[in-house]
């Protein structure tokens, strides 16, 4: 008994120090996410399930608060890649600074809008409301979306023009920053309406104070079947100098795709729980089954995508010169 007690301790003593030789093996690389939301659900899902380390790397992932910082620290060359949404990657096409889009995590807008209680009586509104009465009740109110930069900005834009009006004339915009100032912006009603992803404007609704004023399923309905959510970017030159590396990471967010697409919504609110500690169970479930429709089966970015979001970007008033698909997509390093 004493002979095999000391040899299962020793097994287990080369066991620790095999895994402790592994996990220091492993590649560091570094990524930007913009937000802590149900949105980077590919990003969660191939960190909690272990596809990153499958691929032998140690992802290690900075929230900027919002989007623009992050493209901004990939371009920088401080981050190997970033998770974001590819407005921005259009948009820095356009300023000379190129980026390419390797992965699809999320192929449909996943931004939802919440009103404070108090604007919403006083313009008449209710969360039934139809959307041209909603689009209509912006003139004069102040929308508060993350970042300037920011998909939630541009959204902000393209909605208040969509409305018929004219952007910081008749409708006033501030950034209001994530998560928790965001939601004191509108609790506090520094802003009337504001934007981002969920689980945020499901919990400003859930404490009371504000009600459900746009959902991302009606974005069709505005024009945009189809967008450029949430994408793995990286640089030419990572992509030119180590092609390897940027084909395991697409690998793991394709992986991490599949499985969150077969995966119950409990399943999928079970795997994102360590990122999003903070939020209620209720929330990280309803929001697990919301997004689960927005996420690409095949990480691939598809045409359409970028003529739709490029559609976003000029109707907002945003973008100077529309930007060829080839060069903003490469499909090449996506798994056979």
């Amino acid at each position: 008994m004493k002979r095999l007690t000391a040899i299962a301790l020793a097994a287990a003593v080369v066991q620790l120090v095999w895994t402790a030789a592994w996990a220091q093996n492993l590649r560091k690389v570094k990524m930007t996410i913009p937000v802590v939301a149900h949105s980077m659900t590919p990003i969660y899902v191939a960190q909690s399930k272990g596809y990153f380390k499958d691929e032998g790397l140690e992802v290690d992932v900075t929230s900027t608060s919002g989007g623009g910082p992050d493209i901004r620290a990939l371009i920088a060359g401080d981050v190997d890649f970033s998770f974001t949404t590819g407005d921005n990657v259009i948009l820095a096409q356009q300023e000379g600074k190129k980026l390419l889009m390797v992965a699809s995590g999320l192929n449909k807008i996943f931004i939802n809008w919440a009103m404070h209680k108090e604007s919403a009586k006083a313009k008449g509104i209710t969360e039934s409301s139809s959307l041209n009465d909603k689009l209509k009740a912006l003139k004069g109110l102040t929308i508060g979306f993350t970042n300037p930069g920011a998909l939630t900005a541009h959204l902000a834009s393209f909605v208040t023009r969509k409305a018929g009006y004219a952007p910081q004339q008749d409708v006033n915009m501030i950034a209001i920053g994530s998560g928790p100032t965001w939601i004191a912006a509108l609790e506090n009603r520094k802003v009337d309406v504001a934007l981002t992803a969920p689980p945020v404007p499901e919990t400003a609704v859930g404490r009371g104070f504000a009600i459900p004023f746009l959902s991302y399923t009606q974005y069709a309905e505005l024009g945009a079947p189809e967008f450029l959510m949430e994408n793995l970017i990286v640089r030419p030159d990572t992509a030119a100098k180590d092609p390897e590396l940027v084909r395991k990471m697409t690998r793991a967010v394709v992986k991490a795709n599949k499985w969150a697409l077969q995966a119950t919504p409990e399943q999928l609110a079970e795997a994102l729980k360590p990122f999003m500690a903070q939020t209620d169970p209720a929330l990280l479930l309803s929001g697990a089954k919301a997004v689960i429709p927005t996420i690409s089966p095949d990480g691939r970015t598809s045409e359409r995508s970028v003529q739709v979001t490029q559609d976003l970007l000029e109707q907002a008033g945003l973008l100077k010169k529309r930007v060829p698909y080839s060069e903003l997509v490469v499909n090449d390093f996506l798994p056979k």
